[in-house]
């Protein structure tokens, strides 16, 4: 008995295919790469509108417009959303960017 080593190459094996099978193959193929380039971008823009839909705290919105508490209040004052419970303001991060898209204000950077 021929005992062969682990890292020995495997044979390889040919099998003829009719020119129908081939072509029905193609096409399988092409219309899977379709619907997985379609399904990628749904995924694209739910991950977009998931990030648009994601709630900021206070703290949250301050870092993200790099600006502080009573900067937030002017800025609400200038038509940025927000939405209190209790004690707590909340800001959805699309608001924000449809709000400084608007140039209700001028945002500048430090």
């Amino acid at each position: 008995m021929k005992h062969q080593s682990a890292n020995a190459p495997n044979p390889v094996t040919y099998i003829a295919l009719g020119s129908d099978l081939v072509n029905t193959l193609i096409l399988t193929l092409t219309e899977v790469n379709s619907q997985l380039a379609l399904s990628r971008e749904r995924e694209r823009q739910a991950m977009q509108e998931a990030d648009a839909n994601r709630l900021l705290n206070e703290a949250e919105a301050m870092g993200y417009l790099r600006r502080d508490a009573d900067t937030l209040q002017y800025y609400r004052r200038f038509g940025l959303n927000s939405y209190k419970q209790g004690r707590d303001r909340w800001y959805r991060k699309g608001d924000i960017d449809a709000w400084l898209e608007s140039g209700k204000v001028n945002r500048h950077l430090d």
